[in-house]
């Protein structure tokens, strides 16, 4: 009874991208996961440059869902996560520096509709984190619109036997047999 291991959820995702420090990471947000999320990129806020913290860095989790925000406070004891699907981000921007990036975030999860921002971050891992945000903006909103639009009634595929019917494509058996596979 108390011999049993908690079963670790499997990742959908190839680990073998990320180095030692970002799986780390990733391990201290494995359970909040969907079941078939893939995470894209890593990116931990430096401690030591302008803008970082020194005791407990932010973390940035781009996925193909959404965008998770580790921030660690209690000396790393404790932490809360943020996450922040993409459909829920307006903008995303990233302002270099001279060694480290700033990554803005404009969404409504943000009080007063102010930005969220991310001082510190590799470069690399700023650029690669925002188009991986913008490419997740840009997915929800194609998605978005294909709902918005309704097919075509002529698209229908009951219209279109009924049409072949009437014009003697089809016999009367035929069509029922085919309006019954479509219901």
């Amino acid at each position: 009874m108390f011999d049993k291991k908690k079963e670790e959820p499997e990742y959908v995702f190839d680990r073998s991208q990320f180095d030692a420090d970002e799986l780390s990471e990733i391990d201290r947000v494995k359970n909040m996961l969907d079941a078939t999320e893939v995470i894209k990129a890593v990116a931990r806020q430096s401690k030591l440059m302008p803008g970082g913290k020194l005791i407990t860095p932010k973390t940035l989790f781009a996925t193909d869902k959404r965008l998770l925000i580790r921030d660690p406070n209690l000396l790393g004891l404790r932490s809360d996560v943020d996450a922040i699907p993409y459909t829920q981000i307006n903008n995303v921007k990233l302002e270099k520096g001279v060694f480290t990036s700033k990554v803005m975030i404009s969404s409504g999860y943000f009080n007063n509709d102010q930005q969220g921002f991310i001082d510190a971050i590799p470069k690399e891992k700023a650029a690669q984190i925002v188009a991986i945000i913008n490419e997740g903006i840009r997915r929800s909103q194609t998605h978005t619109t294909e709902i918005i639009q309704p097919k075509s009634v002529e698209d229908d595929p009951l219209i279109i036997l009924k049409r072949r019917y009437a014009k003697g494509e089809i016999t009367k058996e035929e069509f029922e047999d085919m309006k019954k596979s479509l219901e």
